[in-house]
C-alpha cells in the first residue's frame, strides 16, 4: 500500500499533461499543411508515451487494489475514475487524430482540385492558341493562293491583250500594203517607169560586167 499515494500522484500529473497536450495537438486540425509537420508528429508521438505511461500506471494500481483488502473504497472510486479519465483521453486523442486526417484529407482533395482546374485552364488555352495559329496559318495560305491566281489571271489577261494588238496591227500593215498595191494598178504610168528603170540597172548592170571582163583579160594578157 505504500506505493498507491506516489503512483496515483504520477498517474494525476500525467492526467494534467495529457490534457494540455491534447490541447495543444487539437489545433492542428486548423493547420493548412497538407502533411504533418515535425512538431505534430513529435506531440503525437509524446501523446502515445504519456497514454501508455498511464496506462501502466492505472494497472500499477489495480495490482495494488487487487493485493490489498484493507483498501479504503475510497482509493477503490479513485482507481476507477483514473480508468475512467485515462479512456476518455484515448478516445479524445483518436477522435482528434481522426478530425486531423479528415481535414488534411479535404485540404488535400481541394488541392488537387484546384490543380487539376489550372491544368484544365491551361490545356484549354493552350488549346486555344494552337487553334488560333491554325486558324492564321489557314488564311495567310488561302491569302497567298488568291494572290497566286490573282497574279496569274493580270498574266493572262495581258497576254490576250497583247496577242489582240499584235492581230491588229498585223490587219492594219495587210490593209496598208493592199492600198498600196491597189494604188499602183491603178497608175499604169508607175509601171512603165518601174518596168525601164529595171532595164536600165539591168544594161548597167551588163556594161560594168563587160568593163571588168576586160581588164581582167587584159591583166592576164600582159603578164
Amino acid at each position: 500500500m505504500s506505493n498507491y499515494p506516489q503512483t496515483r500522484s504520477q498517474a494525476l500529473q500525467l492526467e494534467n499533461k495529457t490534457e494540455s497536450l491534447l490541447s495543444q495537438y487539437a489545433s492542428f486540425g486548423q493547420s493548412s499543411s497538407s502533411s504533418a509537420t515535425g512538431e505534430e508528429l513529435s506531440l503525437e508521438k509524446a501523446l502515445k508515451d504519456i497514454l501508455e505511461r498511464r496506462q501502466e500506471l492505472v494497472n500499477a494500481l489495480s495490482r495494488i487494489a487487487d493485493s490489498d483488502d484493507t483498501l479504503a473504497a475510497s482509493k477503490l472510486q479513485q482507481l476507477h475514475r483514473h480508468k475512467e479519465i485515462l479512456n476518455d483521453h484515448k478516445r479524445d486523442f483518436g477522435r482528434i487524430q481522426e478530425s486531423i486526417q479528415q481535414e488534411r484529407n479535404k485540404l488535400n482533395l481541394l488541392f488537387s482540385v484546384r490543380s487539376d482546374i489550372q491544368e484544365h485552364k491551361k490545356r484549354s488555352h493552350t488549346t486555344n492558341v494552337d487553334s488560333l495559329n491554325e486558324e492564321d496559318y489557314m488564311r495567310q495560305e488561302r491569302n497567298r493562293v488568291d494572290n497566286v491566281n490573282s497574279f496569274a489571271d493580270r498574266l493572262l489577261s495581258q497576254a490576250h491583250e497583247t496577242r489582240d494588238e499584235f492581230s491588229r496591227q498585223r490587219h492594219i500593215l495587210n490593209n496598208a500594203a493592199s492600198r498600196i498595191s491597189e494604188s499602183v494598178s491603178q497608175m499604169p504610168g508607175i509601171n512603165v517607169i518601174v518596168s525601164k528603170i529595171n532595164t536600165r540597172r539591168k544594161r548597167d548592170s551588163l556594161i560594168i560586167a563587160g568593163l571588168i571582163t576586160m581588164c581582167i583579160i587584159l591583166l592576164w594578157l600582159s603578164l
